[in-house]
C-alpha cells in the first residue's frame, strides 16, 4: 500500500450518494476517505489482473462445462440403480 501523502495525486468525481456511503464506510472503518478509496482499487486492481493472467474466458468455460459435466451426471444418476452402475458410468466417460 502507498503511504499517505506519497505518489501522485488522482481526483475524481462521483455522485453524491456514493460519496456519502464510502464516507459511511471509511467512518467504521476509522480510517480516511482515501484510504479506504485507495484500499478498494489496489484490491479491484489485483482482482482483475489475477483474472486477467487466468484468462475470464477460460474460467466462464470452465463453469460451463463443469455445469455440463454435473447434468450429464444427475441424469445418469437418475438412471442407474446403484451407486456401482454410476461409478462404471462415469469411469467410462473419463477414458
Amino acid at each position: 500500500m502507498n503511504e499517505e501523502g506519497k505518489g501522485r495525486k488522482i481526483t475524481f468525481h462521483c455522485p453524491d450518494d456514493v460519496a456519502e456511503r464510502l464516507d459511511k464506510l471509511a467512518g467504521k472503518g476509522d480510517i480516511p476517505r482515501s484510504k479506504l478509496v485507495l484500499n478498494m482499487v489496489e484490491m479491484s486492481l489485483d482482482f482483475l489482473e489475477a483474472t486477467q493472467k487466468v484468462g475470464v474466458l477460460h474460467i466462464a468455460l470452465l463453469f460451463r462445462d463443469a455445469g455440463i459435466k454435473l447434468k450429464d451426471l444427475s441424469k445418469k444418476w437418475k438412471e442407474k440403480k446403484s451407486i456401482s452402475d454410476l461409478s462404471n458410468e462415469v469411469n467410462k466417460d473419463m477414458k
